[in-house]
């Protein structure tokens, strides 16, 4: 290795990282979402239009607040995407329309991931994202559509993103 190379650093980390807001549900549980309606069956989440199967057929339905009610409640973000530049301000209503494309498509795969909430600010919009991928995919969706500068940044200790976009 020469001197000015640098070694490659791995981020063991995150594989350890336990989210606190993944209930601890038995594998054969099915609960239902006081909030959202979204469904636990079979070792995952989904929309209740998607476990209708499950839920006709479970012997006890137990009442719960899934994850991304809990992060939205208790306001914590996995993601945390801002849009910047004068032409987020002169095209905010169709970029909101393609952040919200983007969130429908994400919650029919994983409900859990979702937007939080869409802040407007004097320099553009902030998007709070209850998972780190929809924050990843929603500054490439803004991205191909739009050009300008894309940037992510991932914390050291835990999974949250943030992703930065800008065009003037």
């Amino acid at each position: 290795m020469s001197s000015r190379e640098k070694p490659v650093r791995i981020r063991n980390n995150i594989h350890s990282y336990g989210d606190p807001y993944l209930p601890a549900m038995k594998p054969d549980e099915v609960a239902l979402c006081r909030e959202c309606r979204a469904v636990y069956a079979g070792q995952r989440w989904q929309l209740e239009s998607q476990a209708a199967r499950d839920l006709a057929q479970a012997k006890q339905v137990v009442d719960t607040l899934c994850p991304a009610c809990r992060k939205i409640r208790d306001r914590v973000p996995s993601g945390v995407v801002t849009l910047s530049g004068a032409f987020v301000q002169h095209h905010e209503q169709e970029i909101v329309s393609l952040l919200n494309h983007e969130n429908q498509e994400a919650m029919e795969v994983n409900p859990l991931e979702r937007i939080m909430d869409i802040e407007r600010s004097d320099t553009g919009l902030l998007i709070l994202t209850t998972n780190e991928k929809l924050a990843q995919k929603l500054g490439r969706a803004v991205h191909k559509a739009y050009s300008g500068e894309l940037e992510y940044q991932w914390s050291e200790d835990t999974k949250l993103a943030r992703v930065n976009w800008h065009r003037d």
